[in-house]
């Protein structure tokens, strides 16, 4: 009885999760590993391993949407791939000498972070939504670019999330990229670089099989249908909501977490 209930809590969670993580181009992770943790109480490289096979298939099923809609830079897609992947690799293999508590106690913090540096590159595309200057149509400081793409690639590996949160604010707050091909494109590199991830977390993780068959299916069809209603949402949202979005919801994520944090160790 509680397997079954937990298996539609996951399918609804999955689902939900997935459509605001295409709407704002985040993949989702940073919502779906702390649950994982502390609600299903499963150990880091579990959580971040199923975190990352929910991403696959949520990016996989948007990419096919927003590739219907014709708005991924294909040129864009290549480059973060040639930089992402091997910190995802790296932070992958990391992840696994790394205790749970240790783990509850770095995410939090990060996603703050994260959320306070996207809020601020908002502030600076809206200058740039209110000129006459057009949004660039290619990375300019491709050397910026990389380095950064390579970290996002590690903590990616490590944490278990996608890449969108941290190369997604770069790109429209520093290179000014439009939102839409940006996080459209981000949705669908997020597609190989978690996959990766999942396999190196799946194969660190082979004793605990079972946990991972538990949960698996109701996570992959939450995420299909989560990832449709998400990429048609963020079709008619404005490119600034998009963007104001995705920061507010980290933000509150990470103090949340620290919250439940807190409470867990009094």
């Amino acid at each position: 009885m509680v397997e079954l209930l937990n298996s539609i809590v996951l399918l609804f969670f999955s689902a939900t999760v997935t459509a605001v993580g295409n709407i704002i181009g985040i993949g989702g992770g940073v919502i779906l590993v702390p649950f994982f943790i502390f609600y299903l109480h499963l150990n880091p490289i579990i959580a971040s391993g199923l975190s990352l096979f929910t991403i696959v298939i949520s990016t996989a099923s948007g990419s096919y949407a927003f590739l219907r809609q014709k708005v991924i830079d294909r040129n864009l897609l290549l480059f973060l791939l040639m930089f992402i992947l091997p910190g995802v690799i790296i932070g992958s293999f990391i992840n696994r000498f790394v205790n749970t508590q240790q783990f509850k106690n770095i995410f939090p913090l990060w996603i703050i972070v994260l959320g306070i540096i996207s809020l601020k590159s908002t502030k600076k595309q809206s200058v740039n939504l209110g000129s006459s200057e057009p949004y660039r149509k290619a990375i300019k400081n491709t050397k910026t670019a990389g380095f950064v793409s390579l970290g996002a690639g590690f903590i990616s590996g490590f944490f278990g999330v996608g890449v969108g949160g941290i190369i997604g604010t770069y790109l429209l707050g520093t290179e000014k990229m439009h939102p839409r091909v940006a996080l459209s494109t981000l949705i669908t590199t997020m597609t190989f670089t978690s996959l990766i991830g999942f396999l190196i977390h799946f194969f660190n993780s082979l004793p605990y099989l079972n946990a991972w068959l538990i949960y698996i299916l109701p996570l992959a069809v939450g995420a299909v249908f989560g990832s449709q209603m998400g990429a048609y949402v963020a079709k008619i949202v404005k490119p600034k909501n998009l963007s104001l979005y995705r920061g507010w919801i980290i933000l509150s994520l990470g103090f949340a977490l620290v919250f439940i944090n807190m409470l867990t160790l009094v």
